[in-house]
């Protein structure tokens, strides 16, 4: 054997190698999209979580205690002839309330929350109480002070919208 047989074989091998590599290049790329896919899913199964989690927790501080139900109940239906220590319970039950709403747009915003007739449902639910009557004069007497920008923007956009649709 010569040294152009040599040289061949040694290009021959080495194209071997390089397709070799090129495999295990392709290969490790595939399983990081997997496990970023995995990963993607896996936020998206998060988010639901936590929000979940988070409309337990305020119904059960709010349902389980009569008291807190009571001033949530009235608060909805008539915030305005609440007595002021009342009013001042409600404030901080509707805020809690509304900052779930905030928490929701947050992760719908990021991408991460992929359930859309969760996310609609939510909505819904959540502007139904914003038109209540005592919600609606709890939000003129502090309006531009008691939402973040995203939920008052969102609610005030839908109420515009179902005026111009009505």
């Amino acid at each position: 054997m010569d040294i152009q047989e040599l040289a061949a074989w040694g290009e021959f091998l080495g194209g071997i190698g390089g397709l070799i590599a090129a495999a295990a290049v392709v290969g490790s790329l595939t399983f990081v999209g997997i496990q970023l896919r995995a990963s993607v899913r896996q936020s998206s199964v998060d988010s639901y979580t936590q929000i979940t989690q988070l409309w337990t927790n305020y119904t059960n501080a709010t349902a389980s205690n009569e008291d807190t139900w009571k001033i949530f109940y009235e608060g909805m239906r008539e915030y305005g002839s609440m007595p002021h220590i009342e009013q001042t319970r409600f404030n901080f039950l509707i805020g809690m309330y509304f900052g779930i709403l905030d928490t929701v747009l947050v992760h719908r915003d990021l991408g991460v929350w992929k359930n859309e007739e969760t996310y609609r449902r939510y909505m819904d639910e959540i502007y139904r109480i914003f038109l209540m009557p005592g919600v609606q004069d709890w939000w003129e007497k502090h309006k531009g002070r008691v939402f973040a920008p995203r939920v008052e923007n969102y609610l005030i956009s839908r109420m515009e919208s179902d005026r111009v649709g009505s």
